[in-house]
């Protein structure tokens, strides 16, 4: 009995000796798939700590791989895990500062399930990577792209997809007006622009305005402007996806043309008006109207 307890003994020892060794025949380790749950975030930790800093400027997952990528003074330094391992990386990231950031903030908890998303969206999976990177003036960004490329797909840090909208139906207008404004204030115009992205122009200084953006497709975005000839400011609560609808719904009657044939819609106030109008561009004609939508010209 004593003999067959060693031989067991010793059988284990072989097995545990071939799951650990490095010549022919050795038994590899499984490889990491960081779209299971859980794993992205405990190996980003990692990379974290392996770069001994939480002053994170850019983050790469891919189903393999991860990167993780540090600043020190204007120095950045990326730490990767490919291979089954973790070492430092020549990368091309330089530090012109834009925003740093921990991505212990991100809910990486379920990569997979973004991925998921991202593909649904963009109709695409292969060769995913999901990036947090500084997307615009400091606003921090989830986006999944696709080798071949397609639009990027964005999530905000709790991993809430931007869903893409369409100002046309009322719905996604109103989240778009809730993205570029989200509380009343004072703006000199609101709009949507031919490409179908949504605007507001809120006051910012003499001869500026601050120009917010929300894409169909993009989260929001905004760029300091010059403008010399302001018109004149207005309280935001006055705009509302109801009143552009109805705005747009009589416009397109009006001119006896689909909205589908591209058109342009500006909100502002004119001088000697106490009330904003809407303009309508469609179909090589001007419409101006009341925001209640009643036809001016």
């Amino acid at each position: 009995m004593r003999f067959l307890r060693l031989a067991a003994v010793a059988l284990v020892t072989a097995v545990l000796a071939g799951c650990t060794a490095t010549g022919p025949g050795a038994i590899t380790p499984p490889s990491l798939d960081f779209a299971t749950p859980g794993t992205a975030a405990d190996m980003v930790g990692k990379l974290m700590a392996a770069a001994g800093s939480t002053r994170v400027v850019n983050v790469e997952l891919t189903h393999t791989e991860a990167r993780v990528s540090v600043v020190s003074g204007v120095n950045v330094t990326t730490y990767a895990f490919r291979d089954q391992k973790i070492s430092p990386v020549d990368s091309d990231i330089t530090y012109v500062g834009q925003a740093i950031f921990d991505p212990r903030a991100f809910n990486l908890a379920d990569l997979g399930s973004l991925f998921a998303q991202a593909a649904a969206i963009s109709g695409s999976q292969q060769g995913q990577q999901l990036q947090i990177v500084d997307y615009d003036n400091g606003n921090i960004y989830m986006n999944v792209t696709t080798n071949p490329e397609t639009l990027p797909v964005f999530f905000t840090p709790d991993g809430t997809l931007v869903r893409p909208v369409d100002p046309t139906a009322a719905v996604d207008l109103a989240t778009e007006l809730s993205d570029i404004l989200p509380g009343p204030t004072s703006v000199v115009r609101v709009g949507i622009a031919s490409d179908l992205s949504v605007y507001a122009d809120l006051p910012a200084g003499p001869d500026q305005i601050m120009h917010v953006v929300r894409a169909t497709r993009f989260p929001v975005r905004d760029q300091l402007k010059a403008e010399s000839a302001q018109p004149l400011p207005f309280d935001s609560s006055q705009v509302s996806a109801d009143a552009i609808a109805t705005i747009l719904a009589n416009a397109a009657d009006h001119v006896d043309r689909p909205l589908s044939a591209g058109f342009e819609l500006t909100i502002q106030r004119r001088a000697g008006e106490q009330a904003p109008t809407a303009t309508v561009t469609l179909a090589g004609k001007t419409i101006r109207l009341t925001l209640a939508g009643t036809i001016l010209a």
